[in-house]
């Protein structure tokens, strides 16, 4: 009986883990924190559960006593920073509901997961070893000085808009091939220079859109991924110098990589998403004329990996613009930003890894890019 019930502690504890780390989904962490309680009575626990509702933040808490009882009520506050609640927040919500303790953890993650509060008995302690592991990093990651603005992608948003890129590239490549085809067989017969520069326009615009539908359906269809073990210092460098040939003038690209970890990870979309972040970045220093840094920054935490990538740049200078910023075809250019297809595919590539994106804005004065990846990338 006690080696099963211990099995089954085990067992809860690694998915808790995998929850935390792929950020959700809530009622599956939901579940196995009231299981973990459960099995752990005698200990007292606290657990709050937030599920993001634009500003606001709908909470569950649940409560543990002696005889096992289970107690759950609606918390609710306005957050003052778009996409997270701070861990200052959540103690003030727990303290509210009247389950203080000096000894209370906060967990913070992206995606549907908003937080996770333990106040961890002696008891409870062991069997949130691996956990603990992982509050350096949540803090580093999403615990932002108020009043910076953070952005964490919505991923049922964004499958959403990959599943109507892919019917809409599908729908527009038919169409378009004819146009690039009759544009080259006119071309041929084509006599006076005005008409040839007509069709040359429509056919150099014709393929800029073909492009732009491919970068749609690399969003909408990504590539499986094809892991192997390999060094980062080595992707960073290969990086940078395909990116400095194309960084406008007046911006330095500028490096902190003290670590060289082995990754198991898709080496290509690693690099393509250090280089989507970095030209995004430039772009943006490019479109304010600025002149300025484009940093990137490396770092392990715990069993991840931590990217930032910050600029020097306008930033996107308000809140609808940072809604948006993730989504395919959007333009930023008020802000002097053309984002693109590079958020997306960023956030699509972070995905497939099992990680974390989220952006950071300072108005006028850039933005920051912050990754999480596992460094072992699980072969599914």
């Amino acid at each position: 009986m006690v080696a099963d019930r211990a099995g089954a502690l085990i067992a809860d504890e690694r998915e808790l883990l995998q929850c935390l780390q792929c950020g959700g989904p809530w009622d599956r962490l939901a579940n196995v924190v009231v299981r973990l309680w459960l099995r752990q009575s005698a200990c007292e626990a606290v657990a709050v559960l937030g599920l993001q509702r634009g500003d606001a933040v709908a909470g569950v808490l649940c409560h543990g006593a002696e005889g096992g009882e289970l107690q759950t009520g609606q918390v609710s506050a306005q957050a003052g920073i778009s996409g997270f609640v701070s861990q200052r927040l959540f103690r003030e919500l727990v303290e509210t509901a009247g389950f203080s303790s000096p000894g209370i953890q906060c967990y913070l993650w992206p995606d549907l997961l908003c937080g996770l509060v333990v106040d961890p008995g002696q008891q409870f302690q062991q069997s949130l070893a691996h956990v603990a592991d992982l509050q350096a990093l949540t803090r580093q990651l999403l615990a932002r000085v108020s009043g910076r603005a953070v952005l964490l992608p919505d991923p049922s948003q964004m499958e959403a808009m990959a599943e109507f890129a892919a019917g809409a590239g599908h729908e527009i490549n038919n169409p378009l091939a004819t146009i690039i085809g009759q544009s080259q067989l006119q071309l041929r017969g084509a006599a006076g220079i005005d008409l040839r520069q007509s069709l040359e326009t429509i056919g150099a615009q014709a393929w800029r859109i073909r492009d732009m539908i491919g970068n749609a359906m690399l969003f909408a269809r990504p590539p499986e991924l094809r892991v192997q073990a390999f060094r980062l210092r080595g992707l960073v460098e290969e990086c940078l110098g395909t990116i400095r040939q194309a960084a406008p003038a007046g911006v330095l690209l500028r490096c902190d990589c003290p670590v060289d970890p082995e990754l198991t990870a898709d080496r290509a979309q690693m690099g393509g998403l250090i280089c989507h972040l970095l030209r995004n970045s430039c772009d943006a220093m490019r479109g304010s004329g600025r002149t300025g840094n484009v940093s990137l920054s490396c770092r392990t935490v715990a069993d991840c990996l931590e990217l930032q990538v910050r600029d020097d740049g306008p930033g996107l200078g308000s809140a609808e613009v940072l809604t948006h910023a993730f989504d395919p075809f959007f333009s930023g250019r008020s802000a002097g930003r053309g984002l693109g297809f590079g958020l997306c595919l960023a956030w699509q590539i972070v995905r497939q890894h099992g990680g974390a994106i989220c952006l950071e804005d300072v108005a006028g004065q850039g933005l920051c890019c912050h990754v999480s990846i596992p460094l072992c990338r699980a072969v599914v």
